[in-house]
């Protein structure tokens, strides 16, 4: 071997030994420097911000399930989010302040929810955000039997009842009142009680206006029905199977209605067996004609 070879031997294996040191140096630098960030994450509370965790329609309700929180860059943080308290109060979560709320505009899954894009009950604009897009919004005057004690609630389905009192002949020809009554609408969604949209407490109460969701052309008929006579509510039932909502649907299409004579039939019986009714009939025989009662 020569002595040039000897000497590129030799720089060859020093450069390798001080590649392989500052290798070393550098991952014993990198490892501490690891070591220091995750000792700040686990001194240092994470930032948590309230999410949907599935996406929120324009119109809908907020439910406990549908929110959650998430990490979040605590740089990306604005003021609009709502940020995980570090101490929560015992049985909550920190969503409360959402459930129930209605989404103002579409929120996508993962999105933040902020109160810009929420709209709380009591808000302006609670009621318009929470119709059903093309639907409209009337209130019914009732009373304490008309509005079934104020067993109803926002959320609940009911009928409109409509009552008409109105002058007419009996069967003697005598003028006198007369009443008729017949199902306006069905399955109609109460919005709201009087001025509110929710029964924080639960209680019963009696109500002076119910304000339910209808369509356009419902509200023309519950406008009209409001200056023939009086509205009265019918509440549906929680619970209803399959075979019940068929009928229901088979309903819809039905027209039910009551005369006062199917109510209180005693005046008309009097009148009845005091002057009996007669049929006629004629009868032909060849070219003769007789007339026979009974």
């Amino acid at each position: 071997m020569t002595l040039r070879n000897v000497l590129l031997l030799v720089s060859a294996l020093g450069a390798a030994g001080m590649t392989a040191v500052f290798a070393k140096s550098w991952l014993s630098a990198e490892r501490a420097a690891n070591k220091q960030v995750l000792a700040v994450e686990k001194t240092e509370p994470k930032t948590m911000v309230l999410v949907a965790s599935e996406t929120l329609t324009a119109g809908s309700f907020v439910q406990d399930k549908q929110l959650k929180w998430q990490v979040w860059p605590k740089d990306g943080v604005t003021d609009g989010f709502h940020v995980k308290p570090k101490k929560l109060e015992k049985g909550k979560n920190g969503k409360e302040v959402f459930i129930g709320a209605v989404a103002r505009t579409t929120i996508n899954a993962g999105e933040p929810v902020t109160n810009k894009r929420i709209v709380h009950p009591g808000d302006r604009g609670f009621l318009a955000a929470v119709l059903t897009p093309g639907q409209r919004a009337v209130s019914v005057p009732v009373n304490t039997t008309t509005g079934i004690s104020g067993f109803v609630f926002p959320g609940d389905k009911v009928d409109l009842l409509l009552t008409v009192k109105f002058k007419g002949k009996n069967r003697a020809g005598k003028e006198t009142t007369r009443y008729f009554s017949e199902t306006l609408m069905r399955d109609i969604r109460v919005l709201a009680i009087d001025q509110k949209i929710e029964n924080a407490d639960g209680k019963v109460k009696p109500i002076k206006t119910v304000t339910v969701e209808v369509s356009p052309k419902q509200a023309e008929s519950v406008a009209i029905a409001l200056n023939m006579g009086s509205i009265s509510l019918s509440l549906h039932s929680l619970a209803q199977d399959e075979m019940e909502l068929k009928l229901a649907d088979l309903r819809k299409a039905e027209k039910s209605y009551t005369l006062d004579r199917d109510v209180y039939f005693m005046n008309q019986g009097a009148k009845k067996s005091a002057a009996p009714r007669t049929h006629r009939v004629d009868i032909l025989r060849g070219d003769k004609a007789e007339k026979a009662k009974f």
